[in-house]
């Protein structure tokens, strides 16, 4: 079932050192290392944030050639 059926936000985070997490909880030790983070939190109708339009930045300014 997905998660916006349920009124659930999920967003990826971006800028997280797995490494440190998997050091924090001794994760390779028990067989497991971290894939991704997430962050997730019901939907809330006033949420002003979510009715406005998001700004990013152009492929351009991210992305080069080598």
């Amino acid at each position: 079932m997905k998660a916006g059926l349920l009124s659930i936000d999920i967003v990826p985070m971006e800028g997280v050192v797995l490494k440190a997490i998997d050091d924090e909880f001794d994760l390779h030790s028990k067989g497991y290392s971290t894939m991704s983070v997430i962050s997730f939190d019901y939907h809330h109708e006033d949420d002003f944030n979510s009715k406005i339009s998001k700004s990013r930045l152009s492929e351009e300014a991210i992305f080069t050639k080598a």
